[in-house]
């Protein structure tokens, strides 16, 4: 009796088991599933707007002496008198007295040469008087064609002669009486001075180092690409007085920033081996203010700030404009001149541009963009051709 009762209990527990299983099978508990939506990545773009740009060019280089030479003496003798200019960092103006020497040598050369000189001149006269004499005595005595010995033309053209080689002679010895005295032979600045007050000095001697103070120079290197933005001639039929590009150099001298202008004059005409550059070279008018003045507002005069020789100059090279250039930053330029587009479906694309010029911080782009059109310029390091993004417009 006993054991039916639990045989029953077993077997109504496991028809209840097995009821509750087929129910679970049939009806299996729901469970919300989620599922991982991924948001495009926002990225930040700038709208092309073409412009019209002058593309100056960048150089640096060193002042320098459009003319320097070495001041040398043409005589010899003992230096009697030094100019007060005549000192290292002195001005003077062209035909200025730099330095005399003694001319008691020389003076008596040009008085002996007047001598001879007219000496010469007598024996010709004299000569001349002969020849006529002899010239009347065979037109009354003489018969036939007469022997230009007994007319003393042989006698006469050496005298002739004479006088002109003694008149030589003088033009020399005042040449060399001139040249006691030395002059400037142009405006300009002494770099050094080698001489002093009763040095005896030999022809040839080097008195010192001058050069002009009218016009500096100054080297300019640039790539042989950087010549296309530049207005320039560098044609053999150009004038020599015709202006090339204006010029901005820049240096900081006399504890402050200073600017000088110049132009561009001509090349050097050799691509240099070193570096694959082009070296232009660039005058300054006036380059220590000694004849330029200039007004401020209040309207007082302000001598213009010199540009000395060796200082180094950043220099600013006017370019040419070109019509309808795009500016974009350095970053939206990637690899084989490509930028990437975001499409009206807010889509990357990739496009290959014609690029003019890059700069430290920013591209210029020549062709291959459209009006209006956004080129993205941050938010993805490794951008993907076709994905979808959130783009945010930059304003320039």
């Amino acid at each position: 009796m006993k054991t039916r009762r639990q045989l029953l209990i077993a077997l109504v527990i496991a028809m209840t088991g097995g009821l509750a299983a087929l129910a679970i099978v049939d009806s299996p508990p729901q469970t919300e599933q989620q599922e991982d939506i991924v948001a495009p990545p926002s990225v930040q773009v700038i709208r092309v707007k073409p412009e019209r740009l002058r593309m100056d060019v960048r150089s640096q280089g060193r002042v320098m002496a459009q003319t320097e030479i070495d001041l040398v003496s043409g005589v010899s003798g003992n230096i009697i008198k030094i100019s007060p200019a005549f000192v290292s960092g002195g001005f003077f103006k062209k035909g200025d007295l730099l330095v005399s020497i003694d001319p008691a040598e020389y003076d008596l050369r040009v008085a002996q040469a007047q001598a001879r000189v007219m000496e010469a001149q007598y024996q010709l006269t004299r000569e001349e008087a002969e020849a006529e004499q002899a010239r009347d005595e065979w037109e009354h005595l003489g018969q036939g064609e007469p022997n230009p010995l007994s007319l003393r033309i042989p006698q006469l053209k050496e005298k002739k002669a004479k006088l002109a080689a003694e008149q030589e002679e003088l033009k020399n010895a005042r040449l060399l009486r001139q040249r006691t005295d030395i002059r400037a032979p142009f405006n300009g600045r002494v770099r050094n001075k080698e001489v002093g007050i009763g040095q005896y000095l030999n022809s040839g001697a080097v008195l010192g180092k001058i050069y002009s103070s009218d016009l500096a120079e100054v080297r300019l290197p640039l790539s042989t690409h950087e010549l296309a933005f530049i207005d320039f001639s560098d044609l053999p039929h150009r004038a020599q007085s015709a202006k090339g590009a204006p010029v901005r150099l820049t240096a900081n001298y006399q504890g402050q920033q200073q600017s000088w202008l110049g132009h561009i004059v001509r090349s050097e005409g050799v691509v240099e081996q070193d570096t694959g550059m082009v070296v232009l070279v660039a005058q300054i008018p006036d380059p220590f203010g000694l004849g330029a003045k200039k007004s401020d507002p209040s309207g007082t005069k302000s001598s213009v700030a010199s540009l000395p020789l060796g200082l180094y100059v950043e220099a600013s090279i006017e370019g040419r404009w070109f019509d309808d250039l795009v500016i974009l930053p350095a970053s939206a330029l990637r690899k084989n001149n490509q930028v990437v587009i975001v499409d009206q479906d807010q889509r990357l694309r990739f496009r290959t541009v014609e690029v003019l010029r890059r700069e430290r911080e920013r591209v210029i782009i020549k062709a291959g963009l459209n009006v209006s059109e956004r080129v993205l310029v941050a938010g993805l390091h490794h951008p993907v051709e076709g994905i979808e993004v959130i783009p945010t417009e930059l304003v320039p």
